[in-house]
């Protein structure tokens, strides 16, 4: 349906709504217009939308049928049969099609003949929203394109020969330090377990897991996944589980693979551009690699064979969100930038200006 038909249609409606609810209604009736044309809309695009047509009804119905007919006492001459079908419904999108049909067999009455009019106005675009449902997707058809193009482009880079050496050089990096990857993990999640464990208190209500871990979900996912309540009752103690270090080594073994494949993957993402526009990698040289700091550095020397060269720097930053739940970042940093004519890169070499002024 165009929208200068629809809101022809719905002028009645409109007619009674105050400049703020009225420009909302019209825009989600564009809104509307433009999903069904798409063929799709988001969870959060489908709410909104709803929410602004359905307070735009719900006002017009209050002032057409409510204060015109039932406010005030006006309900009382009614006719009997009149009021007890429209008196009470509860007009939103959902419920049109089932309120028209309740309408139709109302008396005639003015009431009712407004009420007909509100609804078969409002009916095609309840019915049409109520198939919708079935349109709503997680993300829109642009975004998903643009993350298959994006998605199509790394693949592709990732197969260049420069890039997969620079990977192998960066999985070095991890295999070398992968033991001690490990060990630093198995160490704090160790320390997790005893830092709770001397300070629990069966008597203490705020040593319990749950309390004492409040605002840290993964480490009170570690208590709870290590300890056991001695007995059947709310108020039994925990006690830690006989194979509880088994426990952690496993999770110390998966957080590292983790660690050193998201290592790998990132810093080579980071990378791939460069390295397929400049096309002409020469050798690459690993000059560190770290983990006394209880995560994963390294640096690598990357030079070509047009006399340009760089030094990146790479590592992994543990971080936490408000809620507790631990996440990682991989700054990449870029030094001693030497373009082909021997001239350095002055001030900060971001990446985007390794993408754009050193390739």
């Amino acid at each position: 349906m165009k929208l200068s038909i629809l809101n022809e249609d719905l002028s009645l409606i409109q007619s009674t709504m105050s400049e703020a609810r009225l420009n909302r209604f019209k825009s989600a009736l564009e809104d509307y217009r433009r999903y069904k044309e798409e063929g799709e809309q988001t969870a959060t695009e489908f709410k909104e939308m709803k929410e602004y047509l359905n307070s735009g009804i719900s006002e017009a119905w209050n002032k057409l049928i409510r204060e015109q007919y039932i406010n005030g006492g006006q309900w009382e001459q009614l006719p009997r049969d009149v009021y007890d079908i429209i008196g009470d419904l509860n007009v939103q999108l959902h419920t049109i099609p089932g309120a028209l049909k309740k309408v139709r067999k109302a008396p005639e009455h003015p009431m009712t003949e407004m009420a007909i009019k509100i609804l078969e106005s409002l009916e095609e675009i309840a019915l049409d929203i109520k198939g919708m449902k079935g349109n709503i997707v997680k993300k829109k058809k642009a975004k998903r394109d643009e993350e298959a193009a994006t998605e199509q482009k790394q693949r592709t880079m990732l197969g260049n020969d420069d890039v997969q050496k620079v990977q192998s050089a960066l999985e070095q990096i991890t295999e070398d330090l992968k033991e001690e990857v490990y060990q630093n993990n198995l160490t704090w999640l160790r320390g997790v377990v005893k830092t709770w464990h001397d300070q629990y208190n069966p008597e203490n209500q705020k040593t319990h897991p749950r309390e004492y871990f409040r605002n840290d979900h993964f480490r009170g996912m570690i208590i709870q996944r290590v300890t056991t309540r001695k007995g059947y009752g709310y108020d039994s103690p925990f006690i830690l589980n006989d194979d509880y270090d088994e426990y952690l080594q496993k999770e110390a073994k998966k957080i590292t693979q983790q660690m050193i494949d998201n290592f790998v993957y990132k810093n080579t993402q980071k990378l791939a551009e460069i390295l397929t526009k400049k096309n002409n990698l020469k050798r690459v040289i690993l000059r560190g690699a770290d983990t006394s700091r209880g995560t994963i550095e390294g640096s690598l020397g990357l030079e070509f064979n047009d006399d340009s060269s760089f030094i990146v720097h790479s590592k992994l930053v543990f971080s936490y969100s408000v809620k507790g739940t631990p996440f990682s970042r991989y700054p990449t940093t870029f030094h001693n930038v030497v373009f082909p004519d021997g001239t350095r890169m002055t001030g900060r070499a971001s990446e985007a200006r390794m993408k754009d002024e050193f390739v």
